[in-house]
């Protein structure tokens, strides 16, 4: 069995085919852990999961999303569905579309709502950071937490800096043709490593639309990163991710 920690199928691209996306990876033993990340997407979120076994739900907000409102809306419909969801996320920093201070200054106060609805819920936290790697884990160090880098791409340093305090660190398929991000799984144990697809981004082949079934590509590419059996990668990275979420399979 396969845990695809993190992806997004109920995104557009999906719309025509969504079923059989989820059906070919269910067929192939893969679990789906299907994050939403705005208020128009939670509803469809929490359906797929209610709709599928093997699919769970995660609900955060992307965090370049700077409206009070939204925020406030996003934190009610986390509070009123707590019971289906497995944690909040993604949330976190974008420094990659947001560049100017002020906005970054906002993000960080809406960062820090969502760390405080994560603790008040016993949810663990999945962590967006793009380009914002170093104030990300600043922000989480205040906190005692269960958390995971999803597609983390910070420095070897920040990497180690992550490892010490045991967050989980989540590959990407992108794994396949991106340096960086098999430099982050041969520094990263395999006890501290789950396996991701973002679908329908950073496929395998850069451009293409990714989809869940891949995760067992990212798991081939790190054994051989790490010079290990595949089944290894397989059962050691799908036990850290039912743990992480708390699934009871």
């Amino acid at each position: 069995m396969f845990i695809d920690a993190h992806c997004h199928l109920h995104f557009p691209q999906f719309n025509r085919d969504r079923d059989e996306v989820i059906s070919r990876a269910l067929d192939a033993n893969v679990v789906m852990i299907n994050s939403a990340v705005s208020p128009d997407g939670i509803s469809s979120t929490l359906e797929l999961s209610e709709e599928y076994d093997g699919v769970y739900a995660t609900l955060g907000l992307s965090p370049q999303e700077l409206d009070d409102s939204v925020v406030d809306e996003t934190i009610e419909l986390i509070k009123e569905n707590r019971n289906g969801i497995v944690a909040v996320g993604e949330v976190g920093l974008d420094y990659h579309w947001v560049k100017d201070r002020e906005s970054r200054e906002r993000e960080k106060i809406n960062f820090k709502r969502f760390i405080q609805l994560a603790d008040g819920l016993n949810k663990p936290l999945v962590i967006h950071s793009r380009d914002a790697e170093s104030d990300v884990l600043d922000m989480l160090g205040q906190w005692d937490m269960d958390v995971m880098l999803h597609c983390f791409s910070g420095t070897i340093k920040e990497v180690k800096e992550a490892v010490s305090r045991e967050y989980l660190v989540s590959i990407p398929a992108s794994i396949l043709h991106s340096k960086q991000k098999q430099k982050i799984a041969r520094e990263t144990p395999l006890e501290l490593t789950v396996l991701e697809t973002d679908s329908p981004f950073l496929a395998p082949k850069p451009g293409a639309r990714n989809e869940p079934l891949n995760v067992k590509k990212v798991a081939e590419k790190i054994a051989e990163i790490k010079g290990m059996d595949m089944e290894v990668v397989e059962m050691v990275s799908t036990e850290n991710a039912k743990e992480f979420f708390g699934l009871g399979f």
